[in-house]
């Protein structure tokens, strides 16, 4: 993934968890979780190198990726809190959510992979 690449996923990565000014603790994770879903996107494929059509998956293991590494760090999956009647509602994802959310993700690719022989 070419350095302009990287800085377009990372910006949409942004948006995508709401994040509108990200320390730079927050940037190396988002960073580390494009990289991290990029390889496994490639080793899945079996290709050396990433096409364009198949970043918005890189993005959305991405996503989950820093969901999970914030939701470690104190993050959550979802937050409500209503005024009235005070209640407040945090919920985290499982460890078996996050996997099948990237194995739903790889599914998407599986006639683009390629298998040796």
């Amino acid at each position: 993934m070419t350095d302009e690449v990287l800085e377009s996923c990372l910006a949409k990565l942004q948006r995508k968890l709401g994040l509108e000014e990200p320390d730079e603790d927050e940037l190396l994770l988002l960073q580390d979780a494009v990289e991290d879903a990029e390889r496994e996107v490639l080793t899945y494929l079996g290709c050396e190198e990433l096409e364009s059509r198949f970043l918005p998956q890189v993005l959305e293991m991405a996503a989950l990726y820093a969901q999970k590494d914030m939701a470690e760090n104190g993050g959550w999956q979802s937050y409500s809190y209503s005024e009235g009647q005070v209640s407040e509602s945090i919920t985290y994802q499982t460890e078996a959510e996050y996997r099948s959310g990237v194995a739903e993700i790889l599914q998407t690719l599986a006639r683009y992979r390629v298998v040796p022989c």
